[in-house]
């Protein structure tokens, strides 16, 4: 008997601990949003040219036009390839195998150009869940400073979700077909081919892209006083 009580006991120990639990993550919620209008009452009283909530949406705006300034860019059969800032280049370890490269190059250059709009969401999303910390730090930064943060705390995350979708863009475009003839070419020599990641490295490539997009489109808005793009972002800028 003793036993079924404390199951009992456990039970209800637990249930109002789960209850507990819920009520404080709203309180804690409410705090946020209340510390967050307060911010923002104290900024307007204190007579500065923009709130807090405003510095963060502005900090995701820039992102977000950068974002589609690169999916425009990118997203289209030579904007890799015909742009000498984002072309994929063949690397340097496997210059000298033989075999056609510049069958290889155009399948990498293809495929990046080919993964770039099912990025687009991905990026944004990104932007969406971004902890922006001091968004007015940022928009006081450098010329591409808004970006730079966001790469450095997104990088390795976006990797993860955009390297399938390259994967998949990599095999439509045959990159691997050119690349076992390089190493074919080169193992009749009796010389071990080096380790080399197609997939990994057209991925690393098709990041760098974007974000260099991204930086120019920063760039931009910052040089024109955000007069291309909103009220918002005119306001801060």
């Amino acid at each position: 008997m003793k036993l079924k009580y404390s199951l009992i006991t456990v039970l209800l120990s637990l249930a109002v601990t789960l209850i507990a639990a819920a009520c404080f993550a709203g309180w804690t919620d409410a705090v946020n949003d209340t510390g967050s209008q307060f911010a923002d009452e104290g900024a307007k009283a204190a007579g500065l040219p923009y709130t807090p909530s405003e510095a963060v949406a502005g900090v995701r705006e820039v992102l977000s036009l950068g974002t589609d300034s690169a999916v425009s860019t990118l997203g289209q059969p030579g904007g890799f390839s015909s742009n000498p800032a984002m072309a994929i280049p063949l690397p340097d370890m496997l210059k000298g195998l033989g075999g056609d490269s510049s069958g290889l190059v155009s399948s990498m250059n293809m495929a990046a150009e080919s993964a770039v709009p099912s990025t687009g969401n991905i990026f944004l999303d990104a932007i969406q869940n971004l902890a922006v910390g001091d968004a007015s730090t940022l928009l006081g930064g450098g010329e591409d400073a808004i970006t730079r943060f966001f790469e450095k705390s997104s990088r390795a995350t976006l990797k993860t979700l955009v390297k399938p979708i390259v994967t998949t863009s990599v095999d439509q475009t045959g990159a691997g077909t050119y690349l076992n003839a390089m190493f074919a070419t080169q193992q009749a020599t009796g010389i071990d081919g080096p380790t080399f990641d197609v997939y990994d490295y057209v991925t690393d490539r098709t990041l760098d892209g974007m974000f260099l997009v991204m930086g120019m489109q920063e760039k931009s808005i910052r040089a024109d006083g955000g007069l291309q793009t909103s009220d918002l972002l005119q306001k801060i800028f």
